[in-house]
């Protein structure tokens, strides 16, 4: 079924989510560095299979982004040493994770919604530790209560945050934050239509050109991502 939102020119595609993912085969491809690392990336695999499981339910749209992106391109999923898998929602997005923040939704799961996610911008935020925010760019996060693995999920504007008048971007950019954390634009085609994908044996989504995407945020610098080896039980770049 494809859904059209005409005030931003997006299509969404939805597709039914199944149970027949394997996790367990695609660890088998993924290797390791030290004796934790299996158990840090099954993590990860299964937090973002039960987010995908979420956003389907819910009809939250996402799809993989930054790190986690360039995973997919260059091994077809998680890379070895990451700690967290990356996703971006259009920001006005935000609003349907509100009823389940801080809420018992899951007994393994639990959904930390950044307080000021309408303020746009991480300069313009706060932190709220004590409430058990430790993050301040992402809009929420999606953690596994065991191990507090979790999947960061980023804020992307129909406009530019610096130029929000600026008519010129409306419905044919989207824009989010690049590697310094500035605003970084990009053509709406690159995302949308949204493509099914697996990514190491979990179905999840996958914007339309990733490449291009990929290309701008890092550049050549997207290699120092994937170009890391193991010395005495550590991942260190090459």
């Amino acid at each position: 079924m494809v859904v059209y939102y005409p005030e931003n020119n997006i299509n969404y595609t939805y597709f039914t989510q199944t149970t027949n993912y394997s996790i367990e085969n695609a660890l088998e491809h993924i290797p390791i560095c030290h004796s934790y690392d299996r158990s840090r990336q099954r993590c990860l695999l299964t937090t973002l299979h039960a987010r995908t499981d979420f956003a389907h339910e819910h009809k939250i749209h996402y799809w993989i982004a930054y790190g986690t992106l360039i995973g997919y391109l260059q091994r077809g999923g998680l890379l070895p040493h990451d700690h967290d898998i990356d996703i971006l929602i259009l920001a006005q997005d935000t609003q349907y994770l509100v009823p389940f923040s801080n809420s018992s939704f899951s007994s393994a799961y639990e959904l930390k919604l950044y307080p000021q996610w309408s303020t746009v911008g991480y300069a313009n935020r706060s932190y709220f530790r004590s409430e058990g925010i430790h993050f301040v760019a992402p809009n929420a996060r999606f953690i596994d209560r065991e191990f507090h693995y979790h999947v960061d999920i980023w804020p992307t504007y129909d406009f530019h945050p610096d130029q929000p008048t600026n008519i010129t971007y409306l419905k044919k950019t989207l824009t989010d934050y690049d590697r310094s954390y500035s605003w970084v634009s990009s053509s709406i085609e690159w995302t949308f239509l949204l493509k099914p994908c697996i990514f190491s044996g979990v179905k999840a989504w996958c914007p339309a050109i990733p490449k291009r995407l990929v290309s701008m945020v890092y550049g050549i610098e997207a290699n120092n991502e994937t170009n890391k080896k193991c010395v005495n039980e550590t991942w260190i770049n090459v």
